[in-house]
């Protein structure tokens, strides 16, 4: 219900659903590239991560991913996402895996 009601505040953004799924992709990539999952393997991997993923941590690299694009201005932002709010230092972004918290 939480993540319901985070994404329908667009918070940072309009389009807070897609760095909340890039997040999530961001998270699990070594274990996706790791394993070469093709399309079927990778859905059914994301759909047996409901109920699973760490929320905070998730929403934290989100707006994360919101703020840099917004900043960088060399990515491609989709039209109609408002400015980021500034931010003094970039460091207190650092993203981890899941896996190198195992």
């Amino acid at each position: 219900m939480r993540l319901w009601e985070v994404l329908w505040t667009h918070y940072g953004s309009e389009h807070l659903h897609l760095y909340v799924c890039v997040a999530i992709l961001k998270r699990y990539r070594r274990k996706i590239i790791g394993e070469e999952m093709d399309f079927d393997t990778l859905l059914k991997f994301i759909n047996e991560l409901s109920g699973h993923i760490d929320l905070d941590a998730i929403l934290r690299d989100a707006e994360a991913l919101c703020i840099c694009a917004g900043e960088n201005g060399e990515s491609c932002i989709p039209p109609g996402t408002p400015p980021s709010l500034p931010v003094d230092d970039a460091s207190m972004y650092y993203q981890q895996d899941d896996d190198d918290v195992l």
